[in-house]
């Protein structure tokens, strides 16, 4: 499954980063930066760390709902994901996420 990282300049000035499933989906915002090159620095620790399963830190919310955090290396939150409605779909997801994360390909928007 390929997939690609959507880069795009807000009206505010800030970036926001997200990862693009093939079919457009998108599979994580990892939110708001204050200038392009924090953004692809960002890009750069999703692509480093999303390939290691043990870096996806399943919890539970109030709700009941299902998410992760990815962590890096040093335990710093990089992202912290969509909530899902069961932990199949959290798996599901965290698997798309480790195939489509090191993709090189960026698009701005």
């Amino acid at each position: 499954m390929s997939g690609w990282y959507e880069l795009r300049k807000n009206s505010s000035g800030t970036w926001r980063l997200r990862l693009k499933a093939a079919d457009a989906r998108t599979l994580l915002d990892s939110g708001v930066y204050q200038d392009r090159a924090t953004a692809e620095d960002a890009m750069a620790l999703l692509r480093e760390n999303c390939v290691r399963e043990e870096r996806f830190v399943r919890r539970i919310d109030s709700g009941g709902k299902n998410y992760f955090k990815l962590r890096a290396a040093n335990q710093d939150v990089i992202v912290r994901s969509h909530l899902y409605d069961s932990e199949i779909a959290l798996q599901h997801a965290i698997e798309t996420i480790m195939r489509v994360g090191t993709t090189q390909q960026v698009k701005e928007a």
